[in-house]
């Protein structure tokens, strides 16, 4: 009588593995199923318009701009590539080089950073046996 219960209980995991194995759809099958492949795109697209949602309404008011920015520059890695943006721009960068040579902690790391590197260090005193040239 337990080897029957035993068998019949193997029987059944069997049917119920092969049914369970018979209705898997792998990800092929889905995209080229029409009605799967308009639902993957529908979820894709809301996900997507969500997301440019949130992303409008968070920059849209400044105060939420300076909120996010201050957020976002709370990271160092964000804050890198944020210095680098603003480098890169050549609008930006004199008005950078005017507020850091106008701190003074600012001015000793730049003159520091200057006198550090050989080849910095070379121009400069290149630079200083120079005349100024006269201002128009």
């Amino acid at each position: 009588m337990r080897s029957f219960r035993t068998l019949f209980a193997v029987a059944f995991g069997v049917a119920a593995l092969a049914t369970v194995t018979a209705c898997k759809m792998d990800v092929d099958e889905m995209v080229m199923n029409p009605g799967t492949r308009d639902e993957i795109i529908t979820r894709l697209l809301e996900e997507t318009v969500a997301r440019q949602n949130i992303m409008n309404r968070l920059t849209t008011a400044d105060d939420s701009k300076m909120e996010l920015a201050e957020t976002l520059l709370g990271d160092n890695k964000i804050k890198g590539l944020a210095v680098d943006k603003l480098l890169a721009d050549t609008t930006q960068r004199a008005g950078i080089i005017q507020k850091l040579m106008a701190d003074p902690a600012g001015h000793q790391a730049i003159m520091d950073s200057l006198l550090a590197d050989p080849v910095s260090r070379d121009l400069i005193a290149e630079a200083i046996k120079k005349p100024l040239p006269k201002k128009p």
